[in-house]
């Protein structure tokens, strides 16, 4: 699938990257989204007494939801796209290996 050895055209070059991108950042930045979001509800339990924490815990849980939310919302539109051009689309999957 994501083989360096074929790249002829400049097709195959956007399906080599294409598959870099779907198979390594993108899950790389969902994690580090939910991540975030899970510091924030962390940091927001934890420090029930302090208002800072818990406002800065807050502002955590909505920046990895945005930060979700913007992820999830590129990956679609770039299947649309590739759906419409006629690439075929990747999904991130974790290898057995």
């Amino acid at each position: 699938m994501c083989s360096a050895n074929t790249i002829s055209t400049i097709s195959d070059l956007l399906n080599l990257g294409s598959c870099i991108l779907s198979k390594s950042m993108i899950p790389l930045l969902i994690a580090l989204a939910v991540v975030a979001f899970m510091w924030g509800v962390i940091t927001t339990v934890l420090n029930t007494d302090n208002e800072e924490k818990k406002k800065q815990g807050k502002q955590f849980m909505v920046w990895g939801i945005i930060a979700l939310f913007v992820i999830l919302s590129v990956w679609g539109l770039v299947k649309v796209l590739s759906n419409t051009i006629g690439l075929e689309p990747f999904i991130p999957q974790l290898s057995n290996k």
